[in-house]
């Protein structure tokens, strides 16, 4: 299948079908790593979504028979006002994930891609992301590059 068989949509997961999709993406994603489960998932990942409070907007790749095989979000901040500078919106991408058996075949360029115009089209003045090792291709080749101006403090250990 080639990518102009793939088609990237909005995803809303307040919507019963897209909330499904979404949770099922997630899961293949942690089953990728971990045989995890846990019975409610896809009503914890409502609630999380809902509580995101609209800012944060996720994409889906179909294809022509309308099965998600891949996904990607992003999360917008808005920087503090300050005297004598505009505003600005800067966006954090994440979760960006394709179904294995689709990878390598542009899925992952479809959704860079479709979330750069986004930014730029809202006026983003900058888009932050923390790549896999296996992605950094993909996204220097849109124009990522490395950031040594940032730190971190690890708080707890995530699982």
């Amino acid at each position: 299948m080639g990518e102009n068989a793939y088609r990237v949509e909005v995803l809303d997961p307040g919507r019963d079908a897209d909330l499904a999709d979404l949770a099922a993406m997630r899961t293949a994603w942690t089953r990728e790593q971990s045989d995890a489960a846990e019975d409610g998932f896809a009503r914890r990942l409502g609630e999380w979504w809902e509580a995101q409070a609209g800012s944060r907007r996720l994409w889906v790749v179909r294809t022509g028979d309308a099965r998600a095989v891949g996904m990607a979000n992003l999360q917008v901040f808005d920087r503090m006002p300050r005297p004598g500078t505009p505003d600005a919106r800067w966006a954090y991408v994440a979760n960006v994930w394709t179904d294995p058996a689709h990878r390598r075949r542009g899925v992952g360029r479809l959704l860079v891609d479709t979330m750069l115009a986004w930014c730029r089209e809202e006026g983003m003045v900058r888009v932050v992301l923390n790549p896999s090792q296996v992605s950094r291709p993909l996204y220097r080749s849109a124009g990522f590059r490395p950031a040594d101006d940032l730190m971190v403090l690890e708080l707890r250990a995530e699982r």
